[in-house]
């Protein structure tokens, strides 16, 4: 057992800079955290900032990202990140970002996650820039996602672990998702799986995005809504 979870550790570390190993990452196998930072190349300013906190950009759902060659999702992708599938953006310029298509009208039939065999339909993401410059506290992040008062995706808190990006960072955060049971009920079913809550199915309508990352004291909040039909 101790040298399982010290392999587990060494594992982390070697890749903490750019995708990082969240703690929750073998319990919530339903979820697909990533954490990336997005290459600078001169794109914005490294002067110091005018607050030590984190400053919420842009977010949304997109289209549900192919898996490259080597296992990852092809994108988000940014020339010369040193991320793993940096090799997905190999041609497009410095200062680029490649994301899955956004659009507020999905396909209920295809995030309706009502099976265990229920695949995921899109990708939510959301990029900030952190200028706290602390790399103490931990970051965590949750996704929630509601339908009215029903949950249909709740991810609880999601714990990376150490912050690891310095001040100045563009971070991009993505998880593939559907919505739903996946055939199970009770509290942290489906796609509640991490949290207290318990999912129902998705129905046709309007679904609420909330998305929250925090810092230490910086916690900042994104939401959009989406209509599933």
């Amino acid at each position: 057992m101790k040298k399982s979870r010290l392999f587990q550790l060494i594992m982390c570390l070697a890749v903490v800079a750019f995708i990082v190993c969240g703690q929750q990452a073998l319990a919530q196998t339903v979820h697909h955290l990533q954490a990336r930072a997005v290459s600078q190349n001169g794109a914005h300013a490294q002067a110091k900032t005018e607050k030590k906190v984190l400053e919420q950009l842009m977010s949304g759902f997109g289209f549900l990202p192919p898996v490259d060659g080597s296992g990852n999702d092809e994108w988000p992708c940014f020339p010369n990140g040193g991320n793993p599938n940096d090799a997905d953006c190999a041609s497009i310029a410095a200062g680029g970002v490649v994301l899955g298509a956004p659009a507020y009208s999905q396909s209920l039939a295809n995030c309706d996650a009502n099976a265990s065999t229920s695949p995921n339909c899109g990708q939510i993401f959301w990029f900030y820039e952190d200028d706290t410059g602390n790399n103490t506290d931990n970051l965590v992040v949750s996704i929630v996602v509601k339908q009215g008062k029903n949950f249909i995706l709740d991810t609880g808190p999601f714990n990376f672990g150490a912050n690891p990006f310095p001040a100045g960072s563009v971070i991009v955060i993505s998880d593939d998702v559907a919505f739903g049971t996946l055939g199970q009920t009770g509290p942290g079913n489906g796609f509640c799986a991490g949290s207290t809550e318990s999912c129902i199915n998705p129905v046709k309508g309007v679904a609420a995005v909330t998305i929250t990352t925090t810092v230490g004291t910086s916690t900042i909040t994104s939401k959009f809504n989406m209509f599933l039909q």
